[in-house]
């Protein structure tokens, strides 16, 4: 059971939308909601109303509540690009291109197997022998000094 939103025509670079959702993959949609609320970016807007967007649809249609909820799928393509031009120098023109992007979110229930682990039996040992230590006797370096003679004086 899944919930979708999407956005197209986003005025927003690809880039810069894609630097935001690195951090929020993974993170529950709840924690990446606060996460990009008090972000300064103006992508962090826009990314945070298409996931309030997403939770609010599964909260609807699933009706399930918002903190058992996963990201499925993030996604941003990029979208069509303006090409504008700006006066240059001799009468040249600079190309400059606005770029537009697209935004997917799914959200859906967090699958239960991955909290659930298997616990094995522990062998119980009734009695436990102690352990000897044992001691390494280690022989001595022969000294490697050089014994002075008198004709080397």
């Amino acid at each position: 059971m899944e919930a979708k939103a999407s956005v197209t025509d986003v005025h927003s670079t690809p880039k810069k939308l894609r630097t935001l959702l690195m951090d929020v993959k993974k993170m529950s949609p709840l924690k990446a909601m606060d996460h990009l609320l008090y972000s300064p970016k103006k992508s962090a807007n826009i990314l945070y109303k298409v996931i309030k967007s997403a939770v609010d649809n599964a909260k609807a249609t699933l009706q399930m509540d918002a903190n058992l909820l996963e990201f499925k799928i993030l996604k941003v393509d990029q979208g069509h690009s303006l090409r504008r031009y700006n006066a240059g120098s001799r009468g040249n023109a600079r190309p400059y291109r606005k770029q537009f992007s697209h935004i997917d979110v799914v959200v859906g229930i967090k699958n239960s197997k991955k909290g659930i682990e298997l616990v094995k039996p522990v062998e119980v040992v009734k009695s436990v022998e102690p352990v000897e230590k044992k001691t390494l006797k280690v022989a001595k370096k022969p000294s490697l000094k050089k014994k002075i003679t008198a004709s080397a004086k």
